[in-house]
């Protein structure tokens, strides 16, 4: 059995753990030695420009980030491949760094930063508690799931889930469907998480008309992708003052155009694309790759299928 993945993409110590843990497997990292390999442990970026008609032997791909909306996923069925992703890695880091985004508007520390710099001493007095709001996250997989179990936390009002279907979720108090379930949401919501995964449900879900259904003093957080929020009408609403704030660490296009007025604007926080960033993170890939690969050989299934 053959298995192509960079050491890199889960450390080279990792790389060397998985050869020794399982060395009954050729484990190779050179592209040109990949294409009789049983397995790709990847990520999407790989396929950008890999003919995968050349791969013969595939029966699985790994793929090492949690989206996949860039992948066929038709294709791989049609050719029955399996396909998993990266689902749950992230999680952890993500919903920290909602929680800063979150932080860095009710603290007002853009102002303390710029106090700082000007060694000036202005205090702000009745900033933003969480205590008593209503939060109400799109999205209610495993992303969703960790901001909601540490905003609890805060000792919060109440917890919204927004998802396809109605099914209980740990950590949410309600949790709604359809148009109308989204309305409310954004209605009833001081804080908006978007935390959904992209696809042609999700394109541009949340747009003019959303945003108007929103509080004036509300936030919009999204560590999704750029293209679930149209964003030409969130620059409109931001500059309108329709809702007190975004934290973004997607964008359209990444990187974000040097002349997006949403660099310059005061009630925006931009981050890029790095809300996964940790330092646990190869550390974690490696233990899901490690379960994932035992289980191909033993012909068991594998975690974090994609349909």
């Amino acid at each position: 059995m053959k298995i192509y993945i960079k050491p890199e993409s889960i450390g080279k110590e990792n790389y060397e753990k998985l050869k020794n843990e399982f060395n009954n497997i050729e484990f190779v990292n050179e592209k040109e030695k990949s294409y009789t390999a049983d397995a790709l442990i990847v990520s999407p970026e790989f396929f950008n420009k890999t003919n995968l008609d050349s791969f013969q032997n595939l029966k699985w791909v790994q793929d090492l980030m949690a989206g996949y909306n860039t992948l066929d996923i038709n294709y791989f069925n049609t050719r029955g491949i399996t396909v998993t992703n990266a689902r749950d890695i992230f999680s952890i880091s993500i919903a920290e760094d909602v929680i800063s985004k979150i932080l860095y508007f009710n603290r007002d520390l853009k102002h303390y930063m710029k106090s700082m710099t000007e060694k000036v001493w202005k205090p702000i007095s009745r900033e933003r508690e969480l205590t008593d709001s209503i939060f109400g996250i799109i999205g209610t997989g495993s992303i969703g799931k960790e901001v909601a179990k540490r905003i609890r936390a805060f000792g919060v009002k109440k917890i919204i889930g927004y998802r396809n279907h109605q099914v209980p979720v740990d950590y949410f108090d309600e949790i709604y469907t359809e148009k109308e379930g989204l309305e409310t949401l954004l209605k009833e919501s001081d804080y908006v998480i978007v935390a959904v995964p992209l696809n042609t449900f999700t394109l541009n879900l949340i747009g003019k008309e959303e945003i108007s259904h929103m509080k004036k003093d509300a936030l919009l957080i999204n560590v999704a992708r750029g293209e679930i929020i149209d964003q030409n009408a969130l620059i409109e609403a931001l500059k309108n003052k329709q809702i007190r704030g975004a934290g973004l660490d997607v964008m359209v296009p990444e990187p974000l155009n040097i002349d997006s007025p949403l660099w310059e604007m005061d009630n925006v926080f931009i981050t890029p694309h790095n809300a996964s960033s940790s330092p646990f993170m190869k550390d974690r890939l490696y233990e899901m790759v490690k379960e994932n690969i035992s289980r191909f050989i033993s012909e068991k299934d594998l975690l974090y299928i994609i349909q």
